[in-house]
């Protein structure tokens, strides 16, 4: 039997083992989104080499305005790829897809495939439903047996560009990006097949001419390719990772087709570079989300591929990771455990938060010096863990002294309130606080015969729905309900905590209340039961708050015309036909316009403007 001196550290222990027999377990599986994000964070913070032998040609909006009517066509691109060739780069690879308006004789049809045939050019292609036909020309590749070839670069149909005009380039690649699960374009697949033809992806033949290589080998199980020296580790699924480029990448390698056309751009720049053509119009080019922007331009991402390809910077994640990283992890967490059972709760705290650093620490270094991800999310999960467990243990009877308190001071109070005082243990009473509050009432149309008509087991079934709904929506536009009578919720806005707009704040909450409401009256449940329309009364005004009573039950609300003027406007939508009243201070302190509907009297405070929300 453990002495129970030792139980805390003992269930950290056991936490910390079973967390590192899970990460071997599940692998890849277990955390994949948020291990992902992480890397996107990583391969951002970590400055990355980039290659000077590509340059990114973008047909922007400068050159759409550069052309007459505004409209860049074939014969501009034509006379874009005449000015490149002039400049003798390595190849041009384009991001475009010339798939329609195949008549080789027009003009402009005719020039840009006399343009293309100048210089080594490479024409990217989608998946498509053309079955027929494979594009070509195919570029070269060699295979080293044995390969394991990946499923996911089978294809059954592409997109690809007019045929005349293939006739003249040299090479065709896919240039279709697929995202993972949450549309983030984080690699590329390094192959497309169709047919018996294999075709590199865009960014893969960019970087292959870039460095001049030979025709390129592939084999392996894992699966990698060689240019020449360079081997390419490809993933599971037959993809490169890459690192997205910032703003200030993309700036520096991209130039303005306007600007190419005109001859500002020095023929030096381009010699000797392979360049991509694509566009970063939503129009003409491919905006895709990466790691670095919500909408990075598809050209782009190709040269971020070729760029980590030839810089030999390819996040890399290797196989043999995981159970390396579950053995660190038992390490960690066992520290942990031990820092949370003999230290007290700060020191604890600071060392679970120095392991956390420290395993973040060697991620980062690791991929600063070998561009290997490794999982700091799961190995720092599991020291949270046994660091957790273990002061859970340590420190249950102040928890659940803690708990006890909230629950016990909760039927007295409003849980903000009791959270001031748990959360502040030093605050004194709250009481006789002045300031302006903004009341929310509401009502139940037709409750009273509600309530006879049925059962109060069914009758509290649908209160409980209701009010859990309508009181969520109030604590999420800022407002602190104050209590439930009946079946009418009393909300108070700007209280106890300062609320900025909170007279908008409460309007929008009676608009979500009333769409709320509308939409569960035609639930089933409510539907059969005829359940009534809900009424709201808003106003603002000054307000006493703070806690009333001593010696017995303590309530901590509101007091003040404003209050008491509330809930009198939600009475009078009985006679004014309406579902939500609001009154003249609130609606002359809102930002949005309010539809008035006349002057009334109101029982115990005279004939003032009403208003309403459309």
């Amino acid at each position: 039997m453990i002495a129970k001196k030792y139980r805390p550290l003992a269930a950290g222990l056991i936490a910390s083992l079973a967390g590192a027999l899970a990460l071997v377990a599940l692998g890849e599986t277990a955390l994949e989104r948020q291990r992902e994000f992480y890397f996107d964070a990583l391969t951002q913070a970590v400055p990355a080499a980039r290659s000077d032998r590509i340059v990114v040609v973008d047909i922007d909006r400068k050159a759409f305005q550069s052309v007459p009517n505004r409209d860049w066509t074939r014969a501009e691109t034509a006379t874009l790829v005449e000015r490149l060739a002039a400049a003798k780069p390595t190849a041009i690879a384009f991001d475009f897809i010339f798939s329609t308006d195949c008549a080789p004789d027009v003009p402009a049809n005719a020039a840009l495939a006399d343009a293309i045939g100048k210089v080594p050019t490479v024409l990217g292609f989608l998946i498509g439903e053309t079955l027929d036909g494979a594009p070509h020309p195919v570029p070269k590749l060699a295979l080293h047996r044995p390969v394991n070839v990946p499923d996911l670069w089978f294809i059954e149909g592409t997109e690809s560009s007019c045929t005349f005009l293939q006739d003249r380039s040299t090479a065709a690649a896919a240039a279709f990006l697929v995202g993972d699960e949450d549309a983030v374009v984080r690699r590329v697949q390094a192959y497309a097949i169709m047919g018996n033809a294999a075709y590199p992806a865009l960014g893969v033949e960019v970087a292959r001419l870039a460095a001049g290589a030979r025709t390129p080998v592939l084999g392996g199980d894992p699966t990698w390719l060689r240019h020449d020296s360079r081997v390419l580790r490809l993933d599971e699924d037959g993809s490169l990772r890459f690192v997205a480029s910032g703003g200030a990448t993309i700036a520096a390698r991209t130039f303005s087709a306007a600007d190419v056309v005109a001859g500002t751009v020095p023929a030096e720049t381009l010699a000797g570079k392979v360049v991509l053509i694509g566009s970063s119009l939503p129009n003409l080019g491919g905006l895709r989300t990466s790691a670095s922007m919500p909408l990075e331009p598809s050209v782009q991402i190709h040269a971020d591929l070729a760029d980590a390809i030839l810089t030999d910077t390819i996040p890399t994640r290797d196989p043999l990771l995981p159970p390396v990283e579950a053995g660190f992890a038992l390490l960690a967490g066992a520290a942990a455990a031990l820092a949370a059972a003999r230290l007290r709760p700060l020191g604890a705290a600071v060392a679970g938060l120095a392991l956390v650093g420290l395993v973040f620490g060697a991620s980062v270094l690791l991929y600063a010096r070998t561009a290997l991800l490794s999982d700091a999310i799961g190995v720092s999960l599991i020291v949270a863990t046994a660091a957790l467990v273990t002061g859970l243990m340590q420190y249950a009877h102040v928890r659940r002294a803690e708990a006890t308190a909230r629950q016990r001071f909760a039927q007295y109070l409003p849980q903000s309130v009791v959270s001031r005082y748990i959360d502040n243990p030093d605050m004194g009473r709250v009481a006789g606080e002045a300031r302006q509050v903004t009341a929310l009432f509401t009502d139940i149309e037709g409750f009273s015969a509600l309530a006879q008509k049925i059962g109060p087991h069914d009758l509290v079934k649908l209160l409980d729905i209701y009010f859990a709904e309508v009181n969520a929506l109030v604590a999420r536009h800022g407002g602190m309900v104050d209590k439930v009578v009946g079946d009418a919720v009393h909300a108070l806005f700007n209280a106890p905590d300062d609320l900025e707009g909170h007279v908008d704040k409460a309007l929008a909450c009676a608009d979500g209340i009333r769409a709320l409401t509308e939409e569960m009256r035609r639930r089933p449940l409510f539907l059969q039961q005829a359940f009534g329309r809900t009424r709201i009364g808003i106003e603002t005004g000054d307000a006493v708050l703070g806690e009333v009573g001593a010696g017995g039950k303590l309530d901590y609300t509101a007091h003040g015309d404003a209050v008491n003027l509330a809930a009198r406007l939600q009475d009078a939508n009985k006679f004014l036909g309406t579902q939500i009243c609001v009154g003249p201070r609130a609606a002359s302190e809102a930002s949005r316009t309010l539809r008035a509907i006349g002057r009334h009297e109101i029982r115990g405070f005279g004939t003032m403007e009403l208003f309403t929300l459309d």
